[in-house]
């Protein structure tokens, strides 16, 4: 966090005691960065996070009342690549810890330990992202980098449309009648698919789909 400006540091967590309690704890050992005011909602932490002066951290609790905070971490990953996401729950982390990887998150700990939150603070802080049995979590950075280019393998609405109607067997016309297109249109569909999820043919799509459901 060795910024020009005065670094930053927000807690989201719907539990408001549990939010004055970590928030007091971390404004009291850790003078810099700068604790701001907590907050209770997934919404607003996106807003913090997504406009023109996003915290440098963020530490969010995965069991939120109006977005779970796992998908409040990827939201803001997909747009924000420089604040550092540390995420806590009072369950077992071992359930979330992928899911927090795949999000875009540094790290996950368990929020019952005050000097857990304050070692894994400080080493996120740092710029050295945590480790899980086995699961390196990632910079900011590589994992903007890596969620961006997972979203441009994401099948659009229309092949996925296209691609389920060839996993049933329909051939390329009936495809085309069935959705309106020509079968041409159709076949440019089914290529694009097997680049997307990196199939060798449309004979091999077929099973790559069908692991996926």
């Amino acid at each position: 966090m060795e910024k020009d400006h005065e670094a930053t540091l927000l807690v989201m967590d719907n539990d408001r005691l549990s939010l004055a309690i970590i928030t007091s704890i971390l404004s009291k050992h850790l003078p810099h960065p700068h604790v701001l005011n907590p907050i209770d909602n997934g919404k607003l932490a996106i807003q913090a996070c997504t406009g023109h002066h996003p915290p440098d951290f963020l530490l969010a609790d995965i069991s939120m009342t109006d977005i779970n905070g796992l998908t409040v971490c990827k939201t803001i990953r997909r747009d924000n690549m420089t604040t550092k996401i540390l995420m806590m729950s009072s369950f077992d982390i071992g359930r979330y810890a992928q899911a927090a990887f795949d999000a875009g998150a540094q790290g996950i700990i368990h929020k019952d330990s005050p000097q857990t939150i304050l070692t894994a603070v400080r080493r996120v802080a740092a710029g050295q992202p945590l480790s899980y049995e086995g699961i390196r979590f990632q910079t900011p950075r590589d994992s903007f980098l890596r969620i961006k280019e997972a979203k441009t393998r994401e099948l659009s609405p229309r092949e996925v449309e296209v691609v389920e109607l060839w996993s049933q067997g329909y051939s390329l016309q009936e495809i085309g009648e069935r959705l309106s297109l020509s079968p041409t249109t159709v076949r440019t569909h089914l290529q694009h698919s097997c680049d997307k999820l990196g199939a060798a043919n449309n004979r091999a799509l077929i099973s790559v789909w069908m692991a996926r459901q």
